[in-house]
């Protein structure tokens, strides 16, 4: 299949929510909004084809070393051709170009695909601002289920 990945540009915005909005309506990722992405826009990347944007990663920076890779969401019917693993490659190739010594993690449903890229599973304790930062807005803070992964850039798998 053929796709490239870039920086998002203005012109992705509304592309942008209606990939995310099937996975928002799941209670998979958390809302966002056309203001909320045009203000964060340099954080966000997008899997293109030479026809339609088809998946987007963007990243939150908690400060200079801590960042959360977020809103990875592709387009249903180009689930299993690569696409969210090469952007996830994108987006910590991204950060790592920002910060050398990057701690980057994520929160996911999917740990099991998130192990594939090099992360590693960890306890959410060990995330306090990412539990201040955004939990407290979800609707399944009571009872989350998500796992805490951390990324090791050593991991060869």
């Amino acid at each position: 299949m053929n796709f490239t990945i870039r920086k998002a540009h203005n012109n992705d915005i509304n592309n942008i929510l209606n990939i995310l909005s099937p996975y928002v309506k799941q209670g998979i990722l958390l809302p966002r909004n056309t203001d909320d992405i045009a203000n964060n826009l340099s954080t966000f990347s997008v899997a293109v084809t030479p026809k339609k944007l088809i998946g987007v990663i963007s990243f939150y920076k908690y400060n200079n070393k801590l960042y959360e890779i977020r809103s990875l969401a592709v387009d249903g019917r180009y689930h299993h051709h690569g696409v969210g693993k090469h952007l996830v490659e994108y987006a910590i190739n991204d950060i790592v170009q920002q910060s050398k010594e990057a701690i980057i993690f994520c929160l996911t449903y999917n740990p099991v695909f998130f192990k594939k890229t090099g992360f590693l599973e960890v306890g959410k304790n060990t995330l306090p601002h990412k539990i201040w930062k955004d939990c407290q807005y979800c609707k399944h803070r009571d009872n989350c289920t998500e796992t805490a992964m951390i990324y090791k850039a050593d991991i060869k798998v």
